[in-house]
């Protein structure tokens, strides 16, 4: 880790812990107080996820409530908004497709405060909750995301970058780029597969953590394996359709058995 950051997580990723996330995408902190304790992390997605600027402000401060780690994803590297979402004092904030050293560096001066990069000082969130010095010692963890060709074919030097912490394999993005169905599992996928070990290799070569998506247990022992340690394990998106799926099919069933054994139905 090449961040000047003090915070929780990047102590917890110095020491090699596997940490696992929920990924946030609903603007409801009644679902993060609902399934979110317990979790390492809290993955709010600002890019794909239904967040204005405020209800992910609002996410950061009701996961900090909980005593749960944040990863903002922002929509965009646009240098303005970069700093007004660093200005949530989340735990980490996740870029998406950097896809050149290039790219990477410029991400890092717009989270990084001069010298190293070209940051406003004064957001209203981090002094409130850490006072002015959070300027030496509360910048956020980088994470540059790892999802298209051009990303994955400059993935070394997009870790060599001083500022980048964390490689983060993007794998739809990633299926997109390489031609391979949406719906096709890593498992058995050998371009997929390929890539997103080569991601975390890149990261490793680098001495940077490496994170993901996983779908199923399964998935995390085989992202452990390739050196993950930031791992996305759940989405609140797949715990409510694949809840109320549940129920409904079970009910279904009932009714079903209720209907062929009334002798009223006949």
């Amino acid at each position: 880790m090449t961040s000047p950051t003090t915070n929780r997580l990047a102590e917890l990723l110095r020491n090699g812990q596997p940490l696992l996330g929920l990924h946030h995408c609903y603007p409801a902190e009644g679902i993060l107080e609902t399934i979110g304790r317990g979790w390492d992390f809290v993955w709010i997605d600002g890019q794909h996820g239904q967040f204005s600027f405020e209800s992910a402000l609002r996410s950061v401060r009701c996961a900090s409530g909980l005593g749960l780690e944040t990863v903002l994803r922002v929509p965009t590297h646009d240098p303005g908004l970069l700093g007004l979402y660093a200005d949530t004092a989340a735990a980490a904030i996740m870029v998406p497709l950097v896809d050149s050293p290039e790219m990477a560096a410029a991400v890092v001066r717009a989270l990084r405060f001069p010298p190293a990069g070209h940051r406003s000082f004064g957001g209203r969130r981090p002094t409130d909750v850490h006072g002015r010095d959070y300027v030496w010692h509360r910048e956020p963890i980088i994470v540059a995301q790892i999802e298209s060709s051009a990303g994955l074919e400059n993935a070394d030097r997009i870790a060599a970058v001083d500022g980048i912490d964390i490689l983060f394999f993007g794998a739809d993005d990633m299926k997109l780029h390489l031609g391979i169905p949406l719906d096709a599992p890593a498992e058995g996928c050998a371009p997929l597969e390929r890539a997103r070990r080569d991601t975390a290799a890149a990261a490793q070569r680098a001495g940077k953590a490496c994170g993901c998506a996983c779908v199923d247990s399964r998935d995390v022992g085989v992202a452990l394996g390739l050196g993950y340690r930031l791992i996305a394990a759940g989405a609140d998106v797949r715990f409510l359709r694949s809840g109320s799926n549940r129920a409904l099919e079970e009910s279904r069933r009932v009714i079903e058995d209720f209907r062929s054994n009334d002798p009223r139905s006949t």
